[in-house]
């Protein structure tokens, strides 16, 4: 079998990702002398030593187990012996020495280690038993096996994967570290294995899931061709029989990269409208069908139907007000519901832009090839720069405005998320910033749908329709004729229990606006996803967007609508609480935290299991199951979901004390704000003492007027009033039952915080007070002040 020799065309380091196999360290020199500084070498020692035949297939777990026969101490100064290094070949150096945007191995030896110590460099190494820190740095080494420089006697058999099998089942299937890998795999320019072994077979599962991934491979194998590896690796990426010095001389003639330009960019995405040479077709009606019934959208066609509505509604007016603000302020967020449309809206708002002259970029966060691409932009005038993953960014988004000072930015976010966290886009986005929201129709947005509807065979809207585009595609999905279609296309995705939970899993994901890694789905199932929907292609590929870092609901609208009409309530609970706990091993992440936080509110809760008659006992059996994790119990936010849930089945002396159970575990955290504690507390004083006895002393008084202080000062925040809006409304009818049990000074005082809150709700912006209904509270709680002097 012939093997390809055309050397590599360009080389770039800091943009490749570097795995180190088995056969890596041979040649180096460690402290044994005696025993080659890798796996199969470990093997034949420990056969040696046990006096077994040559041809032992036993496990390599089961030998180190064999040879320390109960005494850990004896089996860590072996593994010490043979994997602890204290020369390396020049080649070795050679190639250690490029910059390397990260390294990955499954060697257990020091060989990385050693060449940083001989430069006085940092060692930057991580080891699978430690947690993924936030920001993995540029450089690190990653021991997907163990690390020789972290065993003692106590760890010996936790810290080193000695068995392929252990490896396989409590690793790859489980550890955040996969995650990473997959991400670092997904953005690298080029993936170079040195010294892979054809007995790793747990490295295919690492390496191989990914077909696109092969194009970018390179196996470095020893200077003798093997005809049976080439067959092995054909279809995973091409082999150089080079050796290691062979490699680092290669690297050394190799040209190196250039800087990027705005034609070939990888961290941004460009949003220019892209049409084809060939003739422009209308689209059909079925590409209208999955647009509007499973999200399937596709911004080529988007743009080629442009300046028409034959694919999307143009929602010409909220465009073009984006687009002035765009003008004259540096940033602007496009707010809107799940399921509202923000995707399309910021093609279509690119759309206009570039007509206007501007170069519109999407971001595509974490990428290694971001830092350089940004030098190249920051010179260039009239760009935008749109960021639809706020939650993954928000740590690096001043230094990316710091970085590109002539630039602009359109972040899109959900509503509720810009309501409750406006503080830190206040302090975040760069100034003079503006918002646009999403959450309503124009009526020639009613009408443009309505005849884009009509063309397409579908049911359209009422003329006189006012709500969210999302409650319009849902009449759509309880349209009969489209609710059977969708039952007979979804039935191969649900007839196995593995993929029907894979979707169930992927479409919760999507009713919290996420997407997830194959991993995190993996770690839930027990099997592959993208080996798992493979096969179902046809109908996967409408609904979902699925790669091999990273799978994703296409539309949150269509997967609540297939949950809510096709999944059993049991499916759902037992699917909520895995992808709960999933996310809460992994919650270091930050999208991964917030998914966990999201999954389990009351709030999300009742919308995933709506229909359901007794969806609030369900809640409650999820969290009881959720409580048992040390990780969900050691958070505030979970009781407070508990406690709202017992008030809704009228148990107001336990929601009280999972209340008081948020304050505990709350002060346990640094810098935890408890204010959506405080206006649940508040809630359920009111509560308890409007069900109280008449005739009796209110009993909680006190929480009653502390609580009140409490929402009064969260009126002046922007980021938490609307939640103490809501709660004010319970007042009333606490006052109307009650104020007569009221001691004279509790009369005073709770009058004098009524008429304060008044005053506070008087003062808040018109349009606050248009979309929060807060005059309308206003007005109630004057007439409960109004109740102490009659």
């Amino acid at each position: 079998m012939s093997y390809d020799t055309t050397p590599i065309q360009e080389f770039d380091p800091e943009r490749s990702i570097l795995f180190l196999g088995s056969g890596f360290s041979l040649g180096a020199t460690n402290i044994a002398n005696d025993s080659p500084p890798n796996g199969r070498g470990l093997r034949r020692h420990f056969i040696k030593q046990l006096k077994l035949p040559e041809d032992t297939d036993y496990d390599l777990q089961v030998l180190s187990d064999e040879f320390a026969d109960g005494d850990a101490q004896k089996l860590r100064d072996e593994l010490y012996r043979i994997f602890r290094l204290t020369e390396l070949t020049a080649g070795q150096t050679a190639i250690l020495n490029e910059p390397w945007r990260r390294i990955y191995t499954t060697n257990y030896d020091d060989a990385v280690e050693l060449n940083r110590l001989n430069n006085k460099l940092s060692p930057n190494t991580f080891d699978v038993s430690e947690p993924v820190p936030n920001k993995l740095p540029d450089g690190a080494v990653v021991h997907l096996h163990g690390s020789i420089r972290l065993i003692t006697p106590e760890n010996v058999k936790d810290n080193l994967v000695l068995g392929e099998r252990s490896y396989v089942n409590q690793y790859v299937v489980r550890s955040p570290w996969y995650d990473q890998f997959q991400r670092d795999l997904a953005f690298s320019k080029a993936l170079y294995i040195v010294g892979y072994s054809l007995a790793d077979y747990h490295i295919a599962g690492l390496l191989m899931a990914n077909p696109a991934l092969a194009e970018r491979t390179v196996f470095i194998q020893g200077p003798i061709p093997d005809p049976m590896f080439l067959r092995r690796t054909a279809q995973y990426g091409r082999t150089m029989f080079i050796g290691t010095d062979g490699f680092a001389e290669m690297l050394k003639s190799t040209p190196r990269s250039t800087l990027p330009t705005l034609d070939n960019l990888r961290a941004f995405r460009s949003l220019a409208p892209t049409r084809d040479k060939k003739a422009i077709a209308r689209p059909t009606a079925p590409e209208v069908f999955d647009l509007l019934v499973y999200g399937n959208f596709d911004a080529s066609r988007l743009a080629r139907s442009q300046p028409s509505e034959d694919y999307a509604i143009a929602r010409a007016d909220a465009v073009r007000m984006a687009a002035e603000v765009v003008e004259t302020k540096r940033s602007l967020v496009i707010d809107g519901r799940i399921g509202n449309g923000k995707s399309i809206f910021l093609h279509l708002l690119a759309f206009e832009l570039s007509s206007r002259g501007w170069t519109c970029l999407m971001l595509r966060p974490g990428h290694p090839d971001l830092q350089s691409e940004i030098a190249a932009l920051s010179e260039i005038d009239r760009v935008v720069v749109f960021i639809d993953q706020y939650s993954s960014v928000q740590d690096n988004l001043t230094g990316l405005y710091e970085a590109l000072p002539h630039a602009k930015f359109v972040l899109e976010v959900r509503t509720g998320t810009f309501e409750v966290r406006f503080h830190e886009f206040t302090k975040l986005l760069p100034k003079p910033f503006d918002r646009v929201s999403l959450n309503a129709l124009t009526r020639s947005d009613v009408v443009g749908l309505s005849r884009l509807c009509e063309r397409a065979g579908l049911r359209a809207p009422a003329e006189n329709f006012r709500g969210d585009l999302r409650d319009l595609l849902l009449e759509l999905f309880n349209n009969a004729e489209i609710r059977s279609r969708v039952q007979a296309g979804l039935a191969p995705l649900l007839e196995t229990r593995a993929a029907r939970r894979s979707a169930t899993v992927m479409m919760l994901v999507a009713m919290h606006h996420g997407a997830v890694s194959p991993a995190f789905v993996r770690s839930i199932i027990g099997e592959d996803p993208f080996t798992l929907l493979k096969p179902l292609e046809d109908i996967s590929s409408e609904i979902f967007e699925i790669s091999t870092d990273i799978l994703k609901a296409r539309s949150a609208v269509f997967s609540s609508f297939v949950i809510t009409a096709f999944v059993e309530k049991d499916e759902i609970a037992d699917a909520v609480v895995a992808v709960t706990l999933a996310a809460a091993q992994r919650r270091s992440e930050r999208p991964y935290r917030i998914l966990m936080s999201s999954m389990m509110a009351y709030s999300s809760l009742q919308k995933i299991l709506q229909g359901n008659r007794d969806r609030n006992s369900v809640v409650a059996s999820i969290y009881e199951r959720l409580r048992y994790d040390e990780r969900i119990n050691g958070e505030p936010l979970f009781w407070l979901q508990y406690a709202i849930t017992m008030v809704e089945a009228s148990h107001l002396d336990l929601a009280n004390e999972y209340i008081g159970t948020a304050y505990r575990v709350a002060k346990n955290i640094s810098g935890f704000q408890t204010y959506q504690i405080d206006t649940q507390a508040f809630r359920i004083a009111l509560l308890r003492a409007t069900t109280q006895q008449r005739g009796q002393a209110v009993s909680n008084i006190d929480a009653i007027l502390s609580g009140i202080e409490r929402i009064d000062a969260m009126l002046t925040d922007e980021s938490h009033r609307s939640y103490a809006v809501k709660v004010l409304d319970y007042v009333q009818p606490f006052v109307f039952a009650r104020s007569d049990d009221l001691t004279t000074g509790e009369r005073i005082a709770l009058q004098f915080w009524l008429l304060k809150v008044v005053k506070s709700l008087a003062s808040l912006a018109d349009g606050f007070k248009a979309t929060s209904g807060s005059n309308a509270v206003l007005q109630r709680l004057q007439m409960a002040a109004a109740r102490f002097v009659e």
